[in-house]
């Protein structure tokens, strides 16, 4: 009777230790900062393609632009338009964020901050701009 409880006893304060776990790891942010040594490349696609990014400067531009992103909202459903261009940043982890031309704001997609792939929306001008360009002309003429 004595090795019951004790049994009992420890099953539950796993169970809790598990739920306070889990708890605290779905209330981390959704959005969080992105840093240069953590990228392995970035990707950009279009209507004409898919190039890795070279332009140190426009990699610099697109981190900077992702980590200014606000208004940050919630598509649980992973609802929205099927995105004509976007950015790829394939983190060194192996995880991968994406930035989807998808909306009246844009997408962002990642598996890097939850257990599960997550998804929701953000405004940044510039990010908006730069994936409207992106359907617009031919991918090799994406500079900056």
């Amino acid at each position: 009777m004595k090795r019951l409880i004790i049994v009992s006893i420890t099953l539950i304060m796993l169970l809790i230790s598990w739920g306070i776990l889990y708890s605290k790891v779905m209330q981390s942010p959704l959005h969080q900062s992105i840093f240069k040594q953590d990228i392995s490349d970035i990707q950009v696609y279009g209507s004409t393609g898919t190039k890795k990014i070279e332009d140190g400067v426009l990699v610099d531009n697109i981190i900077k632009w992702f980590n200014q992103a606000s208004d940050i909202r919630i598509n649980k459903d992973f609802a929205g338009t099927t995105p004509e261009s976007g950015i790829i940043i394939n983190l060194k982890s192996g995880k991968r964020i994406l930035i989807l031309n998808s909306g009246s704001d844009f997408e962002i997609q990642r598996d890097d901050v939850r257990p599960e792939n997550v998804s929701y929306w953000a405004k940044q001008q510039d990010i908006k701009v730069y994936l409207e360009r992106l359907v617009a002309v031919q991918i090799n003429e994406i500079q900056g």
